[in-house]
């Protein structure tokens, strides 16, 4: 921060002070603010990571001094590009969808830069699209003239959803789309306001027991796995602050792990809770094969997000295509992060 003196002072005064002050004073660095788009949590960690760094500052000990980490909700992936494109946002939490309309439409010039989480991960929670038992949905031909749940157009659940109904035919005029939070989906259904959600994994267990929902399809009969969400971040931002995004991503690397380590589970869970509002008893899915699949390296499974992409433009989903490596990949920032961890045994 630069000092500024209000003292009136004679420019001979004043001469004399510079020639006993050769040496200038140099302000403080302003830590870099790096703002992380997410949606929803625990599948989205950036909350959580938060949490830590205030319980724990040892675990992100660059964060307030090297960069200020500061994450911003959004209803999903799509809402993303804009805030990206006016620099509201430094990372964005993007859906294959949202990451091909952010170059194809808005221009961006946006590499994938990290993991947030997969799906269709064998042996993880596949995603799951929900309807009544005794609803008006018996096969996916049925959806035609019902009304399906969907967090936000174009994001990735939108996106898978989509495209599992474009495979049988069914094109998006012909049912209706109700955009809503993932957290008041599964009231929606039970209500009879929709017929059709996707249910997160912390909603799936309450909801499933009550033995009047079942399973239509899931994200994994659509694209098999599926990078569903990854961290993407402008070219020029990344060219110019590399340095602390070297240390951020360290950090978040440390945190990551630091949440997928079962001897820190409790505490986890805790900070999940704290976070979330909701009873532990709703949480204890999380960290384990019931919630999402994470890479403990950040490492984004690149052939996927090509995969889902040709799939959803063949589909009619996405209207153009984008070829994402070498151009739209930049792996550089969690390569170093994990020299910088494995390197000194953290």
């Amino acid at each position: 921060m630069l000092l500024r003196f209000q003292f009136a002072i004679s420019a001979v005064v004043a001469s004399m002070i510079l020639l006993a002050l050769p040496v200038p004073i140099v302000a403080a660095a302003t830590p870099l603010v790096i703002r992380v788009g997410w949606a929803e949590t625990p599948g989205h960690l950036a909350p959580l990571v938060a949490e830590l760094a205030k319980r724990h500052p040892t675990v992100m000990p660059n964060d307030g001094k090297v960069y200020d980490f500061q994450p911003v909700r959004f209803p999903g992936s799509t809402p993303q590009i804009q805030a990206l494109a006016i620099n509201e946002l430094e990372v964005a939490a993007f859906s294959d969808s949202a990451f091909a309309l952010a170059i194809t439409n808005a221009h961006l010039d946006v590499p994938i830069v990290a993991d947030v989480l997969q799906t269709g991960h064998p042996g993880y929670f596949p995603g799951e699209y929900v309807v009544a038992k005794d609803g008006p949905i018996k096969a996916i031909a049925d959806v035609k003239g019902k009304r399906i749940a969907t967090n936000a157009i174009g994001s990735e659940a939108d996106s898978t959803m989509r495209a599992m109904l474009r495979k049988h035919g069914i094109k998006d005029s012909a049912f209706t789309t109700v955009e809503a939070n993932f957290a008041n989906q599964p009231a929606m259904l039970e209500q009879g306001k929709v017929d059709m959600i996707e249910l997160l994994p912390q909603f799936a267990a309450e909801l499933m027991a009550t033995g009047k929902y079942r399973v239509l399809f899931t994200a994994s009969d659509v694209h098999g796995v599926s990078e569903a969400v990854f961290w993407c971040m402008r070219a020029d931002f990344v060219a110019a602050h590399r340095p602390a995004l070297d240390d951020f991503f360290t950090d978040y690397m440390r945190a990551m792990r630091w949440f997928l380590n079962p001897a820190n589970r409790n505490e986890a869970l805790a900070i999940l809770v704290a976070v979330t509002h909701k009873p532990p008893k709703d949480v204890e899915f999380a960290f384990t094969p019931h919630d999402f699949y994470r890479s403990p390296d950040l490492m984004p499974d690149i052939a996927a997000v090509q995969r889902e992409i040709d799939e959803d433009v063949t589909l009619g989903v996405l209207p153009s295509r984008v070829v994402v490596s070498p151009k739209y990949v930049d792996l550089s920032l969690i390569k170093k992060a994990k020299e910088h961890l494995d390197g000194h045994g953290s």
